[in-house]
């Protein structure tokens, strides 16, 4: 028996016990295989959310779920474009304060256009008015950024 199993080099196949021998069934080793072969699921798309007819992130909408800041997300919106003459954009970010220990907010950030004095004038007056269209405990939850263009 020790002669029968040196004489087989290394390299040749070894019968498993399922094997038969006819060419048909020697394919069925890949079969076997292919079932366990790596398919990409596809991710399912998540649904976008908007406030104020503006895509807020999840990350973004998470925060103003959870602090109830929708409906005062949507006041500080409207009143970018009530305030300021030119409005190329908008958009929100969810930033953290870096020097406050828990302490985040949405930012929101206009890009405006128009003479220097007359932005800080328009940015005054949003100033004034959110205050009064937003309860107080809301306010440090939402900032307001103008990027002039």
């Amino acid at each position: 028996m020790s002669q029968e199993i040196a004489s087989k080099p290394d390299s040749a196949p070894k019968p498993y016990p399922e094997a038969d021998s006819s060419p048909e069934q020697t394919s069925k080793v890949a079969e076997g295989l292919a079932t366990y072969a790596y398919t990409p699921l596809k991710k399912p798309i998540a649904p976008q959310h908007f406030i104020a007819g503006i895509v807020a992130s999840e990350e973004v909408w998470r925060f103003a779920v959870t602090n109830e800041l929708n409906t005062h997300l949507e006041t500080a919106v409207q009143m970018v474009p009530q305030t300021f003459q030119k409005v190329a954009e908008m958009r929100f970010t969810y930033d953290i304060d870096p020097e406050i220990e828990n302490e985040s907010y949405i930012t929101i950030h206009a890009r405006v256009q128009g003479a220097l004095d007359d932005l800080v004038k328009e940015h005054w007056t949003y100033a004034k008015a959110i205050v009064r269209a937003i309860p107080i405990n809301k306010l440090p939850l939402i900032s307001f950024s103008p990027e002039v263009i």
